[in-house]
């Protein structure tokens, strides 16, 4: 009689290891910072990625990770937070890219008129200042199309200063706009092998230290509810 309780109560968890899940959210961070004397440009990540496992697959995935071979994500969101700072003041956008064709664009050089990326499907795009679009047929001949775009590793093109926001841990630098503003952007992640934490601020003359952006990436784990008013009832 024990021996048929035990059994049977070793199914009923071995079945509730198949199909209760546990819920991770992690939210992107990082992005590129350009300037120059009186202007800086912050593209930063803000997208999301969602894993769920079952009780029974959580521990693989675990130890998938600790080898850096975490399994891809369930379900994601697509955003990129634009600050733009100036002697005038700073504006900041939130761009919901799920919701344009585009995407997000890599490459991103500054140009007299503007930046230009190389966006989905290989075309070259602009910001203009509210979104990404298609570059004109004119623009796409002025600049050689995807030709003209810096690569990567550039840390000075077209009269801007570029630089990795996100960088190694705890690695800092501060930025002086104009006169009197500094950005001040930081990894506060101190282990290696952790995941980034990275934090922008501004100071201006006169004001309180003002936060432009702060995202931990590390993964957590959140209920069944917030996992689907992040990504939709799924």
């Amino acid at each position: 009689m024990k021996i048929a309780v035990v059994l049977g109560l070793l199914i009923v968890a071995l079945a509730a290891s198949v199909f209760f899940q546990v819920y991770f959210i992690r939210d992107a961070c990082g992005g590129t910072m350009f300037w120059k004397e009186d202007e800086a440009y912050l593209f930063l990540g803000a997208s999301q990625t969602g894993h769920h496992f079952s009780y029974l697959e959580y521990p693989l995935a675990l130890i998938a990770e600790y080898f850096y071979a975490a399994p891809p994500p369930k379900d994601q969101t697509a955003f990129t937070i634009v600050v733009h700072v100036n002697p005038s003041g700073m504006q900041r956008q939130i761009l919901d890219l799920s919701e344009n064709t585009l995407g997000s664009p890599a490459f991103l050089t500054p140009f007299d008129d503007g930046f230009y990326g190389m966006c989905r499907g290989g075309v070259l795009c602009k910001w203009t200042g509210s979104s990404f679009e298609l570059a004109t047929a004119e623009e796409q001949q002025r600049l050689d199309g995807i030709n003209c775009l810096a690569r990567g590793g550039t840390k000075f093109v077209n009269g801007w200063h570029v630089r990795d926001v996100a960088g190694l841990p705890g690695e800092h630098f501060e930025v002086k706009i104009g006169s009197d503003i500094v950005i001040s952007a930081q990894n506060l992640a101190t282990n290696p092998r952790a995941y980034p934490w990275v934090s922008v601020t501004m100071t201006r003359p006169s004001q309180a230290l003002e936060s432009l952006y702060n995202i931990d990436g590390t993964p957590r784990r959140v209920s069944r509810s917030e996992y689907e008013r992040t990504f939709g009832n799924r």
